[in-house]
C-alpha cells in the first residue's frame, strides 16, 4: 500500500463519507445505521485517506473487552484489488488487540474467505440471513394465517427501563461480553420495537430488539428460552410494524447453530436468502455464537 494513504479514526463529521463508501455493497446499510454505530462507545471506524483527504475505505471495530469484532470491511470499487482490504484488516486487528481485545470475529462473504484467512482468520460457522416478505396484502394475510398456527408461551411486552438491567445480565452471561451500548441504543431509538417475556415465576424467557429503516423491520439483538417464545418475540414485532404499515420486509440474521431461530424462520414462513462465514482469530470462544441467540446479523449490529 502506499505510504501517502493514512489511517484515521471516524467520527461523526464523516458519516455521510462511511455511508458513500457502505452504499457500494449494497448490503442496505443506512445512514442512521452509521451515526447509530458511532454513538456506541464500543465502536470506532477506521478510515483510508488518501492524500487529498477523500476516504477510500473504511472498517468498522467494536471492543467488547476480551472480545471484539470487524463489521465490515469496504474499499472504494476502482481501489479493489490493489492490497487495500488486507491493509485495514491488518489495522483494525491490530486496533483490537491493543484495546485488550482476545478473540476477534467478523463474517465474510466467501469470496474474501482467502484476504481474511492471509490475515489470520478461522473459519467458525455460517450465519444465515432471513427474509418474509410483507410487501403486499395478500402477502400479509398469509403471514397472519401462518402465525394463528402458535400460541405464545408467555405473555410479550415492549420492553421498559426498568427491564433492561435484567435483560444486560442475560445478555453478558449468555454473550460473553457486554453489550449495554448496543442494546440501550436500540431501546432508545426504537423502543416499540424491544420486546421482553417472563416465565409464571416471573424469571427472563427471552427478548428481542429491532429497527425499522427504509421500511424493513430488522431484528438486531434476540435471545429465548425455547421455539414458543422465539416465535412470539419476532411475531410482537412484525404486528406492531404492520399496524402502523410501515414495512414491506422483515430481516434476521442468525448462525446456523441457534437452537429455535431456524425453525422459526420455517414456522413463520421466512425465506433464507443468503449466508456469510463467522470468522475469528485469537482465542475460541463460545459466548458469541451461543445456540439461545436467535437474532445477531453481522457482529456491529448486534
Amino acid at each position: 500500500m502506499s505510504e501517502r494513504l493514512d489511517f484515521v479514526y471516524g467520527e461523526r463529521d464523516d458519516c455521510k463519507d462511511i455511508f458513500r463508501i457502505a452504499e457500494t455493497t449494497g448490503w442496505g446499510e443506512t445512514l442512521s445505521d452509521i451515526k447509530r454505530y458511532l454513538r456506541n462507545p464500543h465502536h470506532k471506524y477506521i478510515l483510508l485517506v488518501n492524500p487529498e483527504g477523500v476516504v477510500i475505505a473504511v472498517t468498522l471495530t467494536v471492543a467488547y473487552g476480551d472480545v471484539g469484532f470487524i463489521g465490515h470491511v469496504i474499499v472504494e470499487p476502482e481501489m479493489q484489488g490493489m492490497g487495500i482490504g488486507q491493509e485495514i484488516m491488518i489495522e483494525a486487528t491490530n486496533y483490537l488487540l491493543q484495546s485488550g481485545c482476545k478473540t476477534i470475529k467478523l463474517d465474510a462473504v466467501e469470496k474474501a474467505r482467502t484476504l481474511y484467512e492471509r490475515v489470520g482468520y478461522l473459519f467458525e460457522l455460517n450465519s444465515l440471513r432471513f427474509y418474509l416478505d410483507v410487501s403486499t396484502e395478500e402477502r400479509r394475510e398469509q403471514y397472519k394465517e401462518k402465525r394463528r398456527e402458535h400460541t405464545k408461551k408467555f405473555p410479550v411486552h415492549n420492553v421498559k427501563e426498568d427491564d433492561l438491567a435484567e435483560i444486560l445480565n442475560a445478555d453478558e452471561e449468555m454473550f460473553g461480553c457486554n453489550r449495554e451500548g448496543l442494546l440501550k441504543i436500540l431501546f432508545e431509538d426504537f423502543s416499540e420495537y424491544a420486546f421482553i417475556t417472563k416465565d409464571t415465576n416471573d424469571f427472563l424467557a427471552g427478548y428481542s430488539f429491532g429497527v425499522v429503516e427504509n421500511r424493513i423491520l430488522r431484528i438486531r439483538a434476540g435471545l429465548s428460552d425455547s421455539l414458543e417464545t422465539t416465535i412470539s418475540l419476532i411475531d410482537a414485532a412484525i404486528l406492531t410494524a404492520l399496524e402502523t404499515n410501515e414495512i414491506e420486509g422483515v430481516s434476521i440474521g442468525m448462525v446456523e447453530n441457534t437452537k429455535w431461530g431456524v425453525k422459526a424462520m420455517d414456522a413463520l414462513g421466512f425465506n433464507k436468502t443468503g449466508y456469510s462465514l463467522r470468522m475469528y482469530t485469537g482465542d475460541k470462544t463460545e459466548g458469541t455464537i451461543n445456540p439461545s441467540y436467535f437474532a445477531i446479523g453481522h457482529p456491529a449490529k448486534g
